[in-house]
């Protein structure tokens, strides 16, 4: 009996240290607006939630599924081991926030702005990131395969082990940024700029890389085995 008490009492206050504030919660539904706020693993699945403004905030462990974030505002925020499956956030502005191990598939993300942004082990399977801005931001041993990057703004991030399998990267600016041992097999890299970026023990086999530009690029042990210049 002593010991049933003590696992009882145990799961009761794990959930209340891990819960999100009910607070936060009702406001941030009724203004989408969070500021300060813990909405740590709440759940907005299918959420009309466009134009939301979220500063200074910890939503780690939130579930984004099917929601509507387009035109967001993020800043200075958590959302560690978070999942935006299907989420839908277009032109969205996001800045100095933690993604880290958080879930991106088939995300709509389309000419949003995002800046000194954790997304290590991050996966971001068919994910639409046509014209977005990743700047300063760190991608470290993530999954970006099937993704559309095309035409986006990749400067001084670090894609270190990034497996990029058949993804659309196609006049893409990645100048400056750390590929080392990334795998880009089988993806479309025409007229890429990695101007000045490190691309050492990187995978570009069987990869279109017409009009690709690697002015001052470390290329040192990369595979180009059946790739198309």
């Amino acid at each position: 009996m002593n010991f049933l008490f003590l696992v009882v009492l145990f799961v009761y206050f794990v959930n209340i240290c891990f819960a999100y504030d009910e607070n936060d919660l009702k406001e941030f539904l009724d203004k989408r607006e969070c500021f300060n706020c813990d909405l740590s693993n709440a759940d907005f699945t299918d959420k009309y939630l466009d134009r939301s403004v979220i500063k200074s905030s910890d939503l780690s462990g939130a579930i984004f599924d099917n929601a509507k974030l387009a035109a967001s505002i993020i800043e200075s925020s958590n959302f560690s081991g978070a999942s935006f499956i299907n989420a839908d956030m277009p032109s969205s502005l996001i800045e100095g926030s933690n993604f880290r191990n958080t879930v991106f598939n088939k995300i709509n993300l389309t000419s949003s702005k995002i800046i000194n942004s954790n997304f290590e082990y991050s996966s971001f399977l068919e994910a639409k990131l046509y014209g977005t801005t990743f700047k300063n931001s760190i991608f470290d041993n993530s999954s970006i395969i099937n993704a559309n990057f095309q035409k986006s703004i990749l400067t001084f991030s670090s894609f270190v082990n990034v497996n990029f399998n058949n993804t659309l990267l196609s006049l893409a600016l990645m100048d400056m940024t750390n590929l080392d041992s990334a795998n880009l097999t089988e993806c479309k890299i025409r007229g890429v700029n990695f101007s000045n970026s490190n691309l050492s023990n990187a995978d570009l086999s069987n990869s279109s890389l017409r009009r690709a530009i690697f002015y001052k690029a470390n290329l040192e042990n990369i595979n180009y085995k059946k790739s198309n210049f």
